[in-house]
């Protein structure tokens, strides 16, 4: 599969040096392609990654996983379009308390700026030491997903599946709030509440 993935710092690196060792093609988009950091990534990730300009990565994923600071979204979105057709993971989390003027979620406003795109949240509520798909013994990683395109959901599931992690199908994209309240949480536990970031949710089935 091909990727395209905006940002190169440590959730689009982790995930692109996963996806690369999977045999999936990627591609970064990035403001320099050519900076060190991206170099040093490139380096890290082999021939199977390439680095280029947002519209490009957009243009050549199959899905586009967005993984840039929430300061940063709305730009990268409309540098990186048309996303007409496209899925696009939204990796993101808005730490800040939303204003009058912002959707309920992260995932809603990105929804509104990358119009006509098949957002589908993931990847969003855990940490990057996670996203190597390490398990934790003889248990996997849970990525909580939400979306309203069927299709584009199950693709995205698929590839979390085939990534070495369980995939928790959350609903439609009006319930990504829920969603990302976890990343919200899993920061709390793993920094102010000392428990480090080796850890991970799980949900249990009886």
């Amino acid at each position: 599969m091909k990727i395209g993935i905006l940002g190169a710092g440590r959730v689009g690196g982790t995930l692109g040096r996963l996806w690369t060792s999977q045999d999936h093609q990627v591609m970064f988009g990035v403001r320099d392609p050519h900076g060190p950091k991206v170099r040093a990534l490139l380096a890290e990730t082999g021939p199977a990654a390439r680095a280029a300009s947002l519209a490009e990565a957009v243009a050549f994923g199959d899905i586009v996983l967005l993984a840039v600071s929430w300061a940063a979204v709305r730009d990268v979105i409309e540098q990186a379009g048309p996303w007409t057709g496209k899925i696009l993971i939204d990796a993101t989390n808005r730490l800040a308390p939303p204003s009058p003027d912002d959707a309920p979620s992260a995932a809603e406003d990105v929804a509104r700026w990358a119009k006509q795109a098949r957002v589908v949240k993931a990847f969003n509520a855990t940490g990057s030491v996670n996203m190597t798909a390490a398990p934790y013994g003889a248990q996997k990683v849970d990525i909580f997903l939400c979306g309203d395109d069927a299709q584009a959901k199950a693709v995205v599931a698929d590839l979390i599946a085939s990534s070495g992690f369980d995939p928790v199908d959350c609903g439609p994209l009006a319930n990504a709030s829920l969603v990302e309240s976890l990343a919200k949480l899993w920061m709390q536990l793993a920094f102010a509440m000392g428990n480090g970031p080796n850890i991970a949710f799980k949900l249990l089935h009886r």
